[in-house]
């Protein structure tokens, strides 16, 4: 129990003294027929697995991202052993060539994923700043 109250302390902390450092940048109506096409080529559902480390291991999600009326939107669930669960999005972001995604963690509060394209089948990124997850195109 102190563990998970001190990993959970750390958590927030940590969040919220990065995400002052990073400067947003979103997509507004006057998006570039680049930046769409960029956002539509990585337009899907990937399933994605991030690892906590002992003694949590691995927990698979899905997330889907979508392009509609220049705007960036994603849905997140992960699974808990028994059904999936969705996680409430609070934004999604594009900032040079990244997808910022803010949602609320059941466990710890506030959260960012930073969403990488690795090739047109492939992502990887962070979740909360520190645990890796890759993932792979599912549709």
């Amino acid at each position: 129990m102190i563990r998970t109250i001190i990993l959970t302390t750390f958590f927030v902390i940590s969040l919220n003294s990065c995400s002052s450092l990073r400067i947003n940048k979103t997509i507004n109506k006057e998006v570039t027929i680049e930046i769409e096409n960029f956002i539509k080529k990585f337009s899907g559902k990937y399933y994605i697995t991030v690892s906590f480390g002992e003694p949590f291991g691995d927990i698979g999600a899905n997330l889907e991202l979508n392009y509609e009326n220049s705007t960036i939107k994603s849905v997140l669930s992960y699974f808990d052993g028994d059904k999936y669960i969705p996680v409430e999005i609070n934004s999604t972001e594009l900032y040079d060539g990244t997808i910022f995604i803010n949602l609320e963690d059941q466990e710890v509060g506030n959260v960012e994923m930073e969403v990488y394209f690795d090739d047109q089948n492939s992502i990887s990124g962070f979740y909360a700043g520190q645990f890796k997850f890759i993932g792979k195109r599912i549709n």
